[in-house]
C-alpha cells in the first residue's frame, strides 16, 4: 500500500531495529566516581570504580563508554587487559568471576564529552552566560562522561567526588559528606545510599545562591543564579506542598532524604529528574509581570513526581518509558486539580490531548510501548508524555478514584526500588482491585492511534426520549469505551454512563420534554476525537449553564461554527462574564474570531480591557483574523504602542497587528523587537508578525535577529520568520544558505529551529545539509530525517534528483568527514603486569 501525502508516516524509519533489554550477566551494586573538571579545556579526568555482582560466571565485563580515553583498568586493585572500541569498554578478567561473587572494576580515564556532561562559558557574543558544568544522562548519555552499565535496570548506590575551581560549588545525588579546598581547587564528596539508575547520576558545578525550606522530615533546597532569588521562589515556592501531596497520593514518603532543585543555563531540556537533585532550565525563571500568565509549576511538579515514578520505580527499558513520563505528566494534572481546582486540571488535559492529537495527525501514530527505533530518545514524544498521562486518566475514570488510588499505591509499594514494565502496572491494578484490565492496556498502550467518535443527538418528542447515534470512524477494531451523557430537562439533571463497544451504536435516554442540555463527555475524559451534532439551542444553553468549564468551552467552539445573531450574542455575553473561567472566555473569543462578522468584532473590541490576562490574550489573538480592518488595526496599534500589564497580551497584539497588516505596522513592530520580556515573547511575536507583513524590510530584520549573540528565544523566532519570508520576497537561495549555516549553530535549540525552518521553506536543496550535518543529539537527528523526508516528498522525484545531483560532490565530501568524526579510536590493550 502507498501512503497518501496527507497521511502521517510510520514512526520507525527503515533503518530502525527492534530493541529489548540487554542481558545482565552482572548487577552493579555501587559506583564511585571521582572527576576533576578542566573548564578551559572543557574536559575531565576521572576514576570510576564500579562494584558488580555476577549473576552467572563471567570471564569479561562490558561497560558503555563512548569516546573515553582509558589509561588503566584495575579489578580489585590488580591491573587487567581491556579493549576499547569507541562505544564500549571490554574488561578481561584475570580469573573468572563466579556466580554470586563480587569485584570492583576501577577505570582511569579522561574525556572531552560531546554529550552527557556540558560545559558553559561566557564569550564575546554572550558575556553574561554563566560559567557552569552540568550533566544530562537521559536516555543513554551518562556513558559519554563515565564508564557505566548504562541501562535503567542497572541500579546501584553512588558516590560522586568532584574537583573544580574553588569559587564554585556543586550539587550531586545524596548527602554532602565533605567540602574541602586545596589551593585554587575545591573538592566535594556526595553519596547516595539508595540504588538508582546510571542516567540519573548528576553533577552540577557553578556559582549559586541557596534557599532552604522544609516539609516534614524533608529539606527542600533550591540553587539559583546570584540575584535571582525572587524569580526562583516564584517557580518553586509550593514545592514543599507538592512533596506532601505526592506522598499522600503514592502512599510512600519522599524516598531520597533531602530534595534539591538547581537552575542552570542553556539546559537542553526543561528539567531532569536526577535522583534527589533535579536540574531545571534557568529559562523558566520569571518576574512578577510574567507571573500574571506563566507558571513553572507544571515543570516543577513533573520533575518532582519523577522522584517516585522514574527514580524509585524505573522503567526496565525505554520502550516502557511511559511508566516514567506518563505518570509524571499526569501528576502535573493531579497537582493542578489539587492546588487550583478541577477546571484548571481539565484545561491542562485539553492541552495534553491537543498536543498528542497533533503529533498523531501530522507526524505519526505509534503504540506507546514501541520497540522499533533507531535511538531511544526518539521515544520521548507526545505519545510517551501526553498520551501516557491521558491513558492514566482513562484508567482513573474506569476504576473510580478510590480504586485508582488503591492500585497506584499497591503498584508503588510492590515495585519500590525496582524496574517495571507495563504488565507490572496491569497486575498491580488486578491485585489491588480484583479487576482484569488486560484489554484496557492492549487498546491504549499496545495499539497505535485512538478512537474517532461522531455523535448525533436529537430529541424524539413522540417517543419522549433523547436519541444518540454514535459512530467510531477510526477504522480497525472498535474500541471499548465508557461514554457519559448528561441531560438537563424540567430542572433536573440526569447522567448515564453507556458502554460503547461497536463501530455503530444507538443509545436513548427518557425525557418527558425536550431537554435544555444534552452534554456528551462534558469534562472530555475520553482519549479520543469527538464531534457532536445537536441542536444549536442546546449549545447556547450549555455555554451559559453547562455543569463544568470544559463543557462550556466546547459549547463556545461549536457556536463558532454557527454564526447566527443569537450565537454571537451568547458568545459575547460569555466573553464579558468576569465570573466565568478564563479558558471558557478564551474559547468564546476564538469562536467570535471564527465567525468574523462586524458584530463579532464589536464584542471583541469591547473586551480588550477584560481582567484575566489569558482571556484578554485570546481576544487580541482573535482580532488578528480581521485582515485590513481599519478599526481593528487602530485598536491593535494603540495597544502595541501603549503596552499591557501582561507580556503575553502585548506579544499577541504584535502578532495580530502583523496579521491585520495595519497601517504603520512595520514601524511599530520594529520598535517592539527591542522590548525586553520574559523569554523574549514580545520580540518573538514581532518576528512572527513581520513574517505576516511580508515587507522587504522584514527580511533584513529577521536576518539580523537570527545572528549568534542575539537573545536566544528571539533568535529562534527570527529563524522561522526567515523561512516564511524567503519565497514571497525572493530570497529562497539566501535562506538555503543561512539555514545550512544555522544547522551547525552552537545553540542546540537554534539548530532545532533551523531544522523546522528548513522543512517550512520546502526547498529540496536543503536535503543534503539535513542529511549530512553531524548532529550530536538524537532529537536533532530525528527531526532532520523527518524534514529531509518531507522535502523529498514535496519536491517529487524529478525536481529532487535535479537538486540533489548538483550537491553530489559536496555530499560525498561531507559523508567522508562525518565518517572520520565517528570512526572508533584505536584499541588500547596494555600488557599484563
Amino acid at each position: 500500500m502507498h501512503r497518501h501525502h496527507d497521511e502521517p508516516h510510520a514512526f520507525a524509519f527503515e533503518s530502525a531495529t527492534p530493541h529489548y533489554a540487554a542481558d545482565r550477566p552482572v548487577a552493579a551494586t555501587h559506583v564511585k566516581l571521582e572527576v576533576d573538571l578542566d573548564f578551559p579545556a572543557q574536559s575531565l579526568t576521572g576514576r570510576c570504580s564500579t562494584t558488580v555482582k555476577a549473576v552467572r560466571e563471567v570471564r569479561d565485563l562490558t561497560f558503555d563508554a563512548v569516546a573515553l580515553t582509558v589509561s588503566q583498568v584495575l579489578v580489585d586493585q590488580h591491573p587487567v587487559e581491556f579493549d576499547l572500541d569507541g562505544a564500549q569498554l571490554r574488561v578481561l578478567l584475570n580469573k573468572p568471576l563466579a556466580a554470586g561473587a563480587s569485584c570492583t572494576v576501577t577505570v582511569a580515564y579522561s574525556c572531552t564529552p560531546q554529550r552527557g556532561l556540558y560545559f558553559l562559558e561566557p564569550d564575546r557574543a554572550y558575556p553574561r552566560r554563566p560559567r557552569q558544568a552540568w550533566t544530562q544522562g537521559q536516555d543513554e548519555d551518562s556513558r559519554f562522561w563515565f564508564p557505566c552499565l548504562d541501562t535503567p535496570a542497572q541500579k546501584a548506590t553512588t558516590e560522586v567526588i568532584a574537583t573544580f575551581p574553588k569559587a564554585m560549588t556543586a550539587l550531586s545525588n545524596g548527602a554532602l559528606l565533605t567540602n574541602r579546598t586545596a589551593g585554587a581547587r575545591r573538592t566535594m564528596h556526595f553519596r547516595l545510599d539508595a540504588p538508582h539508575s546510571p542516567y540519573l547520576v548528576t553533577l552540577v558545578v557553578g556559582q549559586f545562591e541557596t534557599h532552604l525550606a522544609r516539609t516534614g522530615k524533608t529539606a527542600v533546597r533550591t540553587l539559583f543564579p546570584k540575584g535571582a532569588k525572587a524569580d526562583a521562589l516564584r517557580c518553586v515556592e509550593r514545592t514543599p506542598r507538592m512533596v506532601a501531596f505526592f506522598e499522600g497520593f503514592t502512599g510512600q514518603s519522599y524516598p531520597w532524604g533531602d530534595y534539591a532543585q538547581v537552575f542552570v543555563g542553556d539546559f537542553i531540556f526543561g528539567g531532569m529528574e536526577n535522583t534527589g537533585a533535579t536540574t531545571l532550565s534557568d529559562a523558566v525563571l520569571h518576574d512578577a509581570r510574567a507571573h500574571l500568565d506563566y507558571s513553572a509549576e507544571p515543570l516543577i511538579s513533573h520533575e518532582l513526581a519523577h522522584q517516585w515514578f522514574g527514580d524509585l520505580l524505573t522503567c526496565r527499558d525505554w520502550p516502557h518509558g511511559w511508566l516514567n513520563e506518563g505518570f509524571a505528566t499526569y501528576l502535573e494534572v493531579l497537582w493542578a486539580e489539587h492546588a487550583e481546582g478541577p477546571d484548571e486540571a481539565d484545561h491542562q488535559r485539553k492541552v495534553d490531548l491537543d498536543a498528542y492529537l497533533a503529533e498523531a495527525g501530522e507526524r505519526y501514530a505509534r503504540p506507546i510501548v514501541e520497540r522499533k527505533f533507531d535511538a531511544a530518545i526518539e521515544l520521548f514524544d507526545r505519545h510517551l508524555y501526553e498520551k501516557g498521562g491521558l491513558v492514566l486518566h482513562a484508567l482513573r475514570r474506569a476504576l473510580g478514584d478510590d480504586d485508582f488510588h488503591l492500585a497506584v499505591r499497591h503498584y508503588v509499594a510492590a515495585h519500590r526500588g525496582g524496574a517495571v514494565e507495563t504488565i507490572d502496572l496491569a497486575r498491580a491494578v488486578e491485585a489491588a482491585t480484583g479487576r482484569n484490565f488486560d484489554r484496557f492496556f492492549d487498546q491504549w498502550v499496545h495499539r497505535a492511534g485512538h478512537p474517532a467518535l461522531t455523535v448525533e443527538a436529537r430529541y424524539d418528542a413522540g417517543k419522549k426520549q433523547v436519541r444518540l447515534a454514535v459512530k467510531q470512524t477510526q477504522g480497525g477494531e472498535p474500541y471499548h469505551l465508557p461514554l457519559e451523557v448528561t441531560v438537563v430537562a424540567d430542572g433536573e439533571t440526569h447522567s448515564q454512563l453507556f458502554t460503547l463497544d461497536r463501530a455503530d451504536a444507538v443509545f436513548t435516554l427518557h425525557a418527558a420534554r425536550e431537554p435544555k442540555q444534552c452534554v456528551v463527555d462534558g469534562r472530555r475524559d475520553l482519549l479520543a476525537t469527538l464531534k457532536v451534532d445537536k441542536p444549536v439551542g442546546w449549545w447556547r444553553t450549555e455555554l451559559r449553564h453547562g455543569f463544568c468549564a470544559r463543557a462550556r468551552a466546547e459549547a463556545a467552539a461549536a457556536l463558532g461554527k454557527d454564526g447566527s445573531a443569537p450565537s454571537v450574542l451568547a458568545l459575547g455575553e460569555g466573553l464579558a462574564d468576569e465570573t466565568e473561567f478564563w479558558a471558557t472566555r478564551a474559547a468564546c473569543a476564538r469562536a467570535l474570531g471564527a465567525i468574523r462578522t462586524p458584530a463579532a468584532s464589536k464584542h471583541l473590541l469591547s473586551s480588550l480591557a477584560i481582567k484575566h490576562p489569558k482571556a484578554r490574550r485570546a481576544v487580541v489573538a482573535a482580532l488578528g483574523l480581521w485582515r485590513h480592518d481599519a478599526e481593528v488595526g487602530e485598536a491593535l496599534t494603540r495597544l502595541c504602542r501603549a503596552g499591557d500589564a501582561s507580556y503575553y497580551v502585548e506579544a499577541e497584539a504584535a502578532r495580530s497587528l502583523g496579521k491585520v497588516r495595519a497601517k504603520n505596522a512595520l514601524a511599530v513592530l520594529t520598535a517592539m523587537l527591542e522590548r525586553p520580556s520574559f523569554q523574549d515573547v514580545i520580540a518573538c511575536a514581532a518576528y512572527d508578525a513581520l513574517a505576516e507583513l511580508k515587507e522587504p524590510a522584514g527580511w533584513k530584520l529577521a536576518l539580523a535577529g537570527a545572528r549568534y549573540g542575539n537573545a536566544p528565544h528571539a533568535r529562534r523566532a527570527a529563524v522561522h520568520a526567515l523561512a516564511r519570508l524567503a519565497e514571497p520576497l525572493g530570497h529562497k537561495a539566501d535562506a538555503v544558505e543561512v539555514l545550512t549555516d544555522l544547522l551547525r549553530d552552537p545553540a542546540f535549540r537554534v539548530r532545532l529551529a533551523a531544522i523546522d525552518a528548513a522543512q517550512a521553506l520546502g526547498d529540496a536543496r536543503l536535503v543534503g545539509p539535513l542529511s549530512t550535518t553531524p548532529f550530536l543529539d538524537g532529537r536533532e537527528n530525528r527531526s532532520a530525517r523527518e524534514a529531509a523526508r518531507t522535502l523529498r516528498e514535496k519536491a517529487g522525484p524529478t525536481k529532487e534528483l535535479a537538486a540533489l545531483r548538483s550537491e553530489l560532490d559536496k555530499l560525498t565530501l561531507e559523508v567522508k568527514a562525518l565518517k572520520e568524526k565517528v570512526e572508533p579510536p584505536a584499541k588500547k590493550r596494555p600488557a599484563r603486569r
